[in-house]
């Protein structure tokens, strides 16, 4: 036994650590490990509840489809209300106890979702549903701070990057294999409801096994703000001030806004109308996880090499790419084009996630962290919110109106808007890298001209 453990754990240090002695020595490995049980629990909870498995749940439930163009995006909707989470968590004194209590409250309310239509008529449920799953989801955006703000303390800037890879590579282990089960479940079950309700239940085991994790963790190096030296208005002020904080934010609410405007239906369209079963799409996720194992380290190295934003500017241009496919996507073609949506995501996300991530924490100063990430969460919920809903409001119209130029108009014609729009934000942030480049260029020759002038005189 304790030599097939120690092969199991050299596969690890192997595949995953991919043999980085720094990674595995560097003070504080326990609670890196801890963060990585936490990953992994946390996942098995989160794929569970979320993504088709709540859609599925909610067209069990015959939701409208305006209710359900919310769900996949409701994690970020929810993060609207943390634009004053920093008054609470800049004064905290033991940011692991608080943790620990609003996981409890967050992923409990979302368990509550599926045992609603048990007490309640099948009329009023879906909308009762959504009410838990938005208390659920809000609670959760609170606490999704002071994990962030935990984790950047706890993890040493030096080896922050690829710890982060790391990490994801065993949450994406268990995306790889945890869907792909559940969504057979859910295939070959006669009783749908029941099956969502075990899913459920198994995955609010899980989240026992996640609190465990955050309560083991060593709360240390925070340095709060402080009592009275900021009042509920710096919690919009201070980050407004900050001029390149503020570029930043104007490029991703312009991403989110084009991003959701369509794909927050994607869901909907791909199981009500696409009639694609549950075991093909948790396939696909499977893949794309299985994927981004070996994704993720080739853009971590593309990232050190070429910085966070050129690498974010990347990832968004393959996320105009995936819009594109979308406008193609019909019941004929199904099969094949999701493969290839699959593949693409599979190769993007990486890109997105390491670049936004680095991207963001390169801007925020270190003081008053939970200020800006409050401010910047709070905006992007803001931003996806009114995206699916003026979304929502153009399908109407495609309907009312009867539009039929080509099949599902009222999903495929919102597809090509969000493409035209992430495209011409691309040219955008292009030409104004473009220009910005020729000019730190022109300042180099006028300094070197300056520098020879100096010398002949």
């Amino acid at each position: 036994m304790k030599k097939v453990k120690r092969i199991f754990n050299r596969l690890i240090i192997l595949l995953i650590y991919r043999n980085d002695t720094q990674l595995l020595t560097y003070p504080g490995k326990k609670n890196r490990d801890l963060f990585i049980r936490q990953a992994v629990f946390g996942t098995i909870y989160g794929t569970l509840t979320g993504g088709v498995f709540l859609t599925g749940l909610f067209i069990q439930m015959k939701a409208p489809d305006a209710i359900m163009g919310y769900l996949p995006m409701i994690g970020s909707i929810t993060g609207i209300l943390v634009m004053f989470a920093g008054v609470i968590i800049e004064r905290l004194k033991n940011r692991k106890k608080y943790i620990v209590i609003m996981n409890m409250l967050a992923k409990t309310f979302i368990i509550l979702t599926v045992w609603i239509p048990k007490f309640f008529p099948i009329n009023i449920a879906p909308y009762l549903m959504i009410i838990c799953v938005l208390i659920g989801f809000s609670i959760n955006s609170f606490m999704g701070l002071a994990i962030n703000s935990l984790l950047i303390d706890v993890v040493d800037e030096k080896i922050r990057g690829r710890y982060i890879g790391v990490r994801q590579i065993f949450a994406l282990i268990v995306t790889a294999i945890v869907p792909i089960i559940a969504g057979r479940f859910v295939d070959i079950s006669s009783d749908k409801y029941t099956t969502f309700l075990i899913i459920y239940t198994i995955a609010w085991f899980f989240m026992w096994l996640e609190i465990h994790s955050f309560a083991s963790i060593d709360d240390h190096n925070f340095k709060p703000l402080g009592k009275g030296n900021f009042s509920i208005k710096d919690m919009v002020l201070i980050p407004i001030k900050n001029k390149e904080f503020m570029k930043m934010m104007m490029i991703f609410v312009l991403f989110y806004f084009s991003w959701f405007l369509s794909m927050s239906f994607a869901s909907v369209y791909q199981i009500k109308y696409l009639e694609l079963p549950y075991v093909f799409l948790t396939a696909g996720a499977t893949l794309n996880a299985v994927l981004q194992m070996f994704y993720y380290p080739m853009w971590g190295k593309f990232l050190d090499k070429y910085g966070p934003v050129f690498t974010r500017n990347i990832g968004m241009t393959f996320y105009a790419v995936h819009a594109l496919l979308y406008i193609f996507l019909t019941k004929d073609n199904a099969y094949v084009i999701m493969t290839i949506l699959f593949l693409n995501a599979a190769f993007m996300g990486p890109a997105w996630m390491l670049g936004v991530f680095n991207t963001k924490y390169s801007v925020i100063p270190a003081k008053g962290r939970t200020i800006y990430d409050g401010f910047y969460t709070s905006v992007i919920g803001i931003t996806i919110l009114l995206g699916p809903t003026i979304g929502n409001v153009f399908r109407n119209i495609i309907i009312k109106n009867n539009v039929n130029i080509i099949s599902f108009s009222q999903f495929r014609l919102m597809f090509f808007v969000t493409f035209v729009l992430l495209t011409l934000l691309l040219i955008y942030i292009y030409a104004k890298s473009k220009k910005e480049t020729n000019w730190e260029k022109e300042k180099m020759v006028l300094k070197s001209i300056k520098e020879k002038f100096r010398r002949r005189k």
